[in-house]
């Protein structure tokens, strides 16, 4: 935990994310091009981490603000984009946290409020639940 809580500590340095809500449908129509099929907000970018598996993980900023991932397989095949829901209007932040065997990758953004939202990805590919970390002023969140 407390390895992770550095790690936030880190990632929410970098930038700020809102909303929870998980998007029903992959992004629609935007001016870029895509990005193994996935359309996306050309301004933010394609985020992308390797594991220490490696598997490469990517994120982008899809058209409907919710932030949508995709990794690569064993075989060299990829999964297939998924959403990871929020409401997104920065560029994506990752941060692998890569000891021994647990791949924790912690992704976020910056909200519709303004702040800094993220997700945790966990050794076992879980994901957990949006939340925002405030930083004080000792650089420990709260």
């Amino acid at each position: 935990m407390k390895r992770i809580k550095s790690a936030v500590t880190a990632v929410a340095a970098l930038a700020a994310f809102a909303g929870a809500g998980v998007a029903a449908t992959p992004a629609q129509a935007a001016s870029c091009p895509r990005e193994m099929g996935q359309k996306y907000m050309c301004q933010f970018g394609v985020a992308k981490t390797k594991l220490a598996d490696g598997t490469t993980q990517e994120f982008v900023v899809g058209t409907d603000h919710a932030v949508w991932t995709n990794w690569s397989r064993g075989d060299g095949s990829w999964h297939g984009w998924e959403s990871l829901g929020g409401w997104v209007n920065s560029a994506i932040t990752v941060d692998a946290q890569q000891r021994d065997s647990n791949s924790n990758i912690i992704m976020g953004g910056t909200g519709r409020d303004g702040y800094f939202w993220m997700r945790v990805r966990y050794s076992d590919g879980s994901w957990s639940h949006w939340f925002s970390c405030f930083v004080n002023p000792t650089n420990v969140c709260a």
